[in-house]
């Protein structure tokens, strides 16, 4: 089924005027934001780096702990 060049016109103005209204209510939306201070920012920043550096202590330690734990077993095992 082919529209016909008004209907594509018509569609065309519609998905602009949608566009439109979509930006301005991305526009409302971010004036609504409260931003982070420096500070806050910078403190979660540590927070965010620090927690990371702990997850991957974790699992650095799991995985030499697991690592000694199968090399010992496969030297039971034979």
């Amino acid at each position: 089924m082919s529209l016909s060049a008004s209907e594509k016109a018509v569609q065309k103005n519609k998905r602009k005027k949608d566009s439109g209204r979509f930006l301005q209510g991305v526009k409302a939306e971010m004036k609504k934001v409260i931003w982070p201070t420096k500070k806050e920012l910078i403190n979660y920043t540590v927070m965010v780096i620090v927690a990371t550096i702990v997850v991957m202590a974790i699992i650095a330690v799991s995985d030499g702990v697991f690592s000694q734990l199968f090399r010992l077993l496969r030297a039971a095992i034979g």
